[in-house]
Order: structure tokens, then C-alpha cells, then sequence
């Protein structure tokens, strides 16, 4: 590795499975010291001490992110433990379904809680850290799907777009206090939330892979290599963006049916 990211502080909430754990083993490889913020104790911790094993820092923190004051004191234990903070990682997940019609408003809430609320208050407990080390990145894991509707996924889909435009809102307001704002838009990731969403829907994974251009689904590391990028100083004109990771899943409508070439 290339220690990319050498003396930089972050914290990856949803750390402990997925995306947010091959992005907590990235940074900790790119020589961060990373805290991995979850709700999933025995999870994170097998994988904050999996990143030590290979040589990085990383530690596990409680954190439930629908709570202000535990984002906050997560940061606050950043800052304590690890002299500061340059990196906030909003990538918490969690979502309930239904057509919309039917959908109760418990689960609802609970969705937007975790995945719109949570992005907020994450961005919010650590921008005053950020600001005191003279800038950083904030990096939010929004979807394909912040663009375009889908069946039975109204919190999820509403929650992906309202951050997306909320990133927007913070690269604007915070710009000149070099603090850099922005998403990431993943097609579909090979990750347990994934199954999960899949276990509703007529269309088997093999399927949803033969929609992506690739030819296949996309792996965690694949997008922690996204994040990567955001965090270090390689994307410091980067800001306000949401960078689709996809596959080329929505690259083509196939409207005409016709099989991609060599396919």
C-alpha cells in the first residue's frame, strides 16, 4: 500500500459489515487510524482488530446513529484518541419495505432514522472537528437508487436522494473552510443488505448481475476504493459530487433487448 491516507483520523459508521467494513480495512491499509462506528458490537470489533492484524489502527466505538449525542461522542473519542478528525464516513444502513400504500409509518421512520436522520447528525457532530483541523472529507454511501424509483423501496429511495442534495447543501455552506462534501452511488453491492433486499423481489441475483454492465456484482472493496479516493488529498477538487459507482448498471435502459457485445 501507499499510505494514502498517513495521519489522517476517520470514522466509517455502518463499520462493521459491507461497505463499511472493507472501507474501515482500506484506510486502516492507507495508514488512517480508523474508528468503526456501528451498533453491531461483536462485528465491529472482529473487524477494527482485523485491521490491526494487518498492521493499521483501528478501534470499535458503540454507536448508534440515530442518536445526535452518540455521533457526537464518537467524534469527541476520535478526537481524544487520535489527536483529531479529517475523515466522516456517513454509511449506516438499514431499510424496511412495502408499496407505499401499505407501508406502516414505523417503518418509515425507522428507515429514514438510520439512513437520512443519521447522515444529518453525523455530519453535524463532525464538522467542528473537521473545521479545527482546517478541513476534511465527508463521504455519505447514497445508491443508483437517490435517482430513480423502485418497487416497494419508497424509504430507501427517498432516503438516497435527500442525501445526495443535502451533500450538495454542505459542500456549499463549508467550502471555504476546506471541508469537502460528498456521495457515493453504488449499483448493487455483493453485501448482507443486498440479500435482504433481494429476498423480496421476483429477481434472483444472478439476474440482478447480468443487468450491470460488468457482467456481475459489485464487490465492498470496489466501492471502499471510491471512498478511498474521497478521503485523501487525490480528490481535494472534488466537492458537492455524487460519484456513481455502478457497474454500468444504469449506463443503458435496454429498451431494444439486444445482447451487449461479446455478451
Amino acid at each position: 500500500m501507499t499510505a494514502r491516507l498517513a495521519g489522517k483520523v476517520a470514522i466509517v459508521t455502518g463499520g462493521a459489515s459491507g461497505i463499511g467494513a472493507a472501507t474501515v480495512r482500506r484506510f486502516a491499509a492507507e495508514g488512517a487510524a480508523v474508528v468503526v462506528a456501528d451498533i453491531a458490537d461483536e462485528n465491529g470489533e472482529r473487524v477494527a482488530a482485523g485491521a490491526r492484524d494487518t498492521g493499521g489502527k483501528a478501534v470499535f466505538r458503540h454507536t448508534d446513529v440515530t442518536a445526535l449525542r452518540e455521533l457526537e461522542a464518537t467524534v469527541a473519542f476520535a478526537v481524544q484518541r487520535f489527536g483529531g478528525l479529517d475523515v466522516m464516513h456517513n454509511n449506516a444502513a438499514m431499510t424496511g419495505g412495502g408499496y407505499v400504500g401499505e407501508l406502516e409509518p414505523d417503518v418509515w421512520r425507522a428507515s429514514l432514522a438510520v439512513m437520512l436522520d443519521a447522515v444529518f447528525y453525523g455530519t453535524r457532530a463532525a464538522l467542528p472537528a473537521l473545521v479545527a483541523r482546517g478541513g476534511g472529507s465527508i463521504i455519505t454511501t447514497s445508491s443508483v437508487e437517490g435517482f430513480f424509483g423502485e418497487i416497494m423501496a419508497a424509504p430507501y429511495c427517498t432516503a438516497k436522494a435527500a442525501v445526495i442534495n443535502f451533500t450538495r447543501t454542505v459542500a456549499a455552506e463549508y467550502g471555504r473552510k476546506n471541508v469537502r462534501a460528498n456521495c457515493i452511488c453504488p449499483g448493487a453491492v455483493d453485501t448482507p443488505l443486498l440479500g435482504l433486499m433481494s429476498s423480496i423481489g421476483r429477481k434472483s441475483l444472478a439476474d440482478l448481475a447480468a443487468r450491470h454492465a460488468i457482467g456481475r456484482l459489485l464487490r465492498p472493496e470496489e466501492i471502499a476504493n471510491v471512498a478511498l479516493f474521497l478521503a485523501s488529498d487525490e480528490s481535494s477538487a472534488v466537492t458537492g459530487s455524487a460519484i456513481v459507482a455502478d457497474g454500468g448498471l444504469t449506463a443503458a435502459l435496454d429498451i431494444t433487448g439486444l445482447p451487449p457485445f461479446g455478451g
